[in-house]
């Protein structure tokens, strides 16, 4: 790792908060979202159906964008900290900031626009999942073995959870899970 300006090494803490705090924020805001939403239902509706109207509209939208910015923040800090020559490393730090701009389309983009909507999701679903396995694959050819190897886990768990024929109609409990990865 090259050294560090006291300036750089500053943003990197806060990048590094920014990539903590953003799953805790995006889930415990969703959670208000779904309280004050009557008509969601696990088994029968999309985690979008929050988005969409009632008070839980603002909020649940607000926390994705809110969510897609931290994880910018994060994926530009995280990826200083990768070999800077290593081009699976790039390709995922790339991969992960246009899933955290997915992210933040999906806030901006409600159920209710269609089209752009559901570009936004399929695009988040799958530039994360994709972010995984680079990251992962540039961590097992240095010497970060063990990190590389979850965080590869983690982007192949993420794409089997969609990929799972669920016995209900909805999708809100596979888009939890494969969010936690």
């Amino acid at each position: 790792m090259r050294k560090l300006t006291s300036r750089w090494a500053i943003y990197l803490r806060i990048a590094g908060f920014c990539g903590m705090i953003s799953p805790f924020l995006v889930f415990a805001l969703v959670a208000v979202s779904i309280h004050y939403c009557p008509s969601f239902s696990w088994t029968q509706s999309y985690l979008s159906l929050l988005g969409v109207e009632g008070s839980s509209r603002t909020l649940f939208n607000a926390s994705l964008i809110a969510g897609g910015v931290l994880d910018i923040a994060f994926a530009i800090g995280f990826g200083k900290s990768l070999p800077s020559r290593k081009l699976l490393g790039r390709l995922g730090i790339l991969c992960l900031i246009l899933g955290a701009c997915s992210m933040c389309a999906v806030g901006i983009f409600p159920r209710t626009m269609y089209a752009p909507h559901y570009y936004a999701s399929v695009a988040f679903f799958s530039f994360i999942p994709m972010s995984l396995f680079f990251i992962g694959a540039a961590q097992l050819t240095s010497s970060r073995k063990a990190s590389g190897l979850f965080t590869f886990i983690c982007g192949v768990l993420m794409v089997a959870l969609q990929m799972i024929p669920w016995p209900w109609s909805g999708e809100a409990i596979p888009q939890v899970l494969a969010g936690i990865p």
